[in-house]
């Protein structure tokens, strides 16, 4: 429903909503501005019926993984919609959902596990984006007080290779660190690189008070 209000504060936007239970469409209704049909989305012939031809994008978001495949891959290549993006409801799927013809596959799994990740962190980091596949973690973290890499260049680090240092805010500023930048007390550092490698270098960056 969210999803459905920001699409629609577009007034570009021409969105067709196709939804079994009747009523979540009377709900719909009420509130946006929008064609709905109260139908099985995952027919063919009711895709068709919502012009899916003509559509720049199809988000699919039904609980059930299979409906969701099925109906990825005829948006993606019956009707050639340049962009789809499906909802895994179990981890184990996202591949499957991805070799249907999704372009972005959305796991609340995974988005549960970042946010209960960020609860165990204990303020060490905060995990600002994760995906699986490929392995790619964003987080930030702030420097102690008493690290010890304070004062030290970045290239001076011992820095795992597949983890960056992409932006450091200080003083309420920004910017983006090279190989010579120094990291100071207070800093809030943005990290971006494969999870483990990411992790690894927030416990480096705060070593002096995890020890």
């Amino acid at each position: 429903m969210h999803l459905i209000g920001y699409l629609s504060a577009n007034e570009e936007n021409k969105l067709t909503v196709i939804e079994k239970k009747k009523d979540r469409c009377k709900e719909v209704s009420n509130k946006y501005d929008a064609v709905i049909l109260n139908e099985d989305g995952s027919k063919h012939q009711i895709m068709k019926e919502a012009d899916a031809s003509q559509a720049d994008l199809v988000v699919v978001a039904t609980d059930d993984d299979r409906v969701n495949i099925n109906t990825s891959r005829q948006a993606k290549k019956d009707f050639g919609v340049p962009r789809v993006i499906a909802v895994a409801n179990s981890p184990k799927n996202k591949e499957r959902l991805k070799e249907a013809g999704a372009d972005v596959v959305i796991c609340p799994v995974d988005l549960a596990l970042r946010d209960f990740e960020n609860v165990l962190s204990k303020d060490r980091s905060i995990t600002l984006m994760y995906r699986t596949d490929p392995d790619l973690r964003v987080a930030e973290t702030t420097i102690p007080m008493n690290a010890s890499i304070i004062g030290k260049k970045i290239h001076e680090i011992e820095i795992p290779e597949k983890c960056r240092i992409t932006l450091v805010t200080r003083n309420n500023e920004f910017v983006f660190p090279d190989s010579d930048a120094e990291l100071l007390s207070g800093d809030r550092v943005i990290l971006m690189g494969d999870a483990s490698s990411v992790q690894k270098t927030v416990e480096l960056l705060r070593n002096a008070e995890l020890a």
